[in-house]
């Protein structure tokens, strides 16, 4: 999953409680540690994952608490330095969007000032306290999404072993336990009284034991007043034994906006089952609606791309109808990995046809709504605009070699769901192409 939760930013500030510490302060290396199904750690979910603080099956997370990285963190926002780990929240920033950052400071500004006392001047921080939890528990999923792997789906193994030849994982299901020292059930019943954040992906968290685990353990133990966030394909409510409405009962009772479903969904019909493999979308479709009429804090969270940047205004339009309103729908989740999904990379003439289409799109809305999606589309419009990480031509053929790669295996054509490339994607390979 490449994919960021944001919040809504109509109804929040920008400030940042920790500018007051520096501009650059964020307060997830302090109560936060990201751990993947392979073991991997980082630092948070927008990391660079070319560089992990270690791995579990070396070393306990108290122990990567305080690695040469971590401190190395913690000290440079402390300065009010960039660290460059942190580089996705910055851009986010610098487009006029609520960062990860800046809401996890508002989230958690009562502990800014004894964090600030409980850390040495190079960034060791001996209170080792897990508040806020992303444990990717398992790859497990029930969808094969274009731009993932099976690293973090389960169900890519074996299109990645009949297709390409080889997988980067040894086996169709990782779980984390199989790389940590110790079971990750320790760290969870450790700080199971204090957790204040929980964040569930995956992989899919609704087809986790381990998901419901935790639900349960926290009903019996009656700490219920803390956030749950999900990112969900939605392709379950129900798993098993288990039906997630009636868990997320007691967290609603307290606060309905503690139980917060923001949808892994980019797009309807043909283009919402091409681009995440797996999908059916009567299904989906139908467990939205169940959400909506439930009064669930539900969002859709778009990760957009070329696979659905000419698709949003029709999938927007979709979930309105749904009753779903545009302050809960998220857009600017630009996909970067793999980078040549990225918007930016497209043909300056496509870009422009993006802009009059969004720009139609908007007569459609008035007050407060059009304000709103207009600010999402600018800020699509500012990352489309960015100039590519790469050579355009490389960036072209590897998207080609790839999508062609996979067409075959999985008997799909990626022209027939987008038909609007089809004078750019034919011409790669056989001239320059602007």
């Amino acid at each position: 999953m490449t994919g960021l939760i944001q919040y809504n930013m109509s109804d929040t500030k920008l400030e940042s409680p920790g500018d007051k510490i520096s501009p650059t302060f964020c307060i997830l290396p302090w109560i936060h540690l990201n751990t993947w199904p392979n073991g991997n750690v980082y630092p948070c979910c927008l990391t660079d994952y070319r560089e992990e603080l270690g791995n579990m099956k070396d070393n306990t997370l108290e122990e990567l608490w305080n690695v040469p990285r971590m401190k190395e963190i913690r000290r440079d926002m402390l300065l009010g330095n960039k660290h460059d780990n942190c580089r996705k929240c910055y851009q986010q920033e610098e487009n006029g969007l609520d960062s990860t950052r800046t809401s996890s400071n508002r989230w958690y500004k009562h502990h800014i000032p004894n964090i600030i006392e409980q850390t040495k001047p190079d960034g060791t921080n001996e209170r080792f306290e897990l508040l806020y939890w992303d444990f990717r528990f398992s790859n497990l999923c029930n969808f094969k999404c274009r731009m993932c792997g099976s690293y973090l789906s389960s169900k890519w193994f074996e299109d990645e072993i009949k297709i390409f030849g080889g997988s980067n994982i040894p086996k169709a299901i990782i779980n984390v336990n199989d790389y940590s020292k110790k079971d990750i059930k320790f760290y969870l019943n450790e700080f199971m009284e204090d957790v204040e954040e929980i964040y569930f992906a995956g992989g899919e968290p609704l087809i986790m034991d381990e998901h419901y685990y935790i639900l349960e353990k926290l009903i019996e133990i009656g700490h219920t007043d803390l956030r749950l966030r999900y990112n969900t394909n939605l392709g379950y409510l129900k798993f098993k034994k288990w039906d997630n409405l009636k868990l997320w009962e007691p967290f609603r009772k307290v606060d309905n906006a503690n139980v917060a479903i923001f949808a892994s969904i980019d797009g309807i019909n043909e283009v919402a089952e091409y681009k995440r493999k797996g999908t059916k979308w009567p299904k989906v479709e139908a467990n939205i609606k169940k959400c909506i009429d439930e009064g669930l804090n539900f969002h859709v969270s778009c990760t957009t791309s070329i696979m659905n940047i000419f698709h949003i205004p029709t999938f927007v339009d979709r979930m309105v109808e749904l009753g779903l309103d545009i302050f809960h729908i998220q857009l600017n989740n630009i996909l970067t990995s793999p980078y040549y999904y990225n918007i930016n990379i497209l043909p300056i003439e496509l870009k422009n046809k993006v802009k009059i289409l969004y720009n139609k799109h908007l007569e459609k809305f008035q007050g407060r709504e059009k304000e709103e999606l207009a600010k999402k589309y600018d800020s699509i419009f500012k990352f489309m605009d960015e100039t590519p990480q790469d050579n355009v031509d490389k960036i072209y053929m590897q998207l080609k070699n790839f999508t062609d790669k996979l067409d075959k295996g999985r008997q799909e054509n990626f022209l027939e769901v987008y038909p609007y490339y089809s004078d750019w994607y034919n011409s790669i390979g056989k001239s320059n192409v602007i």
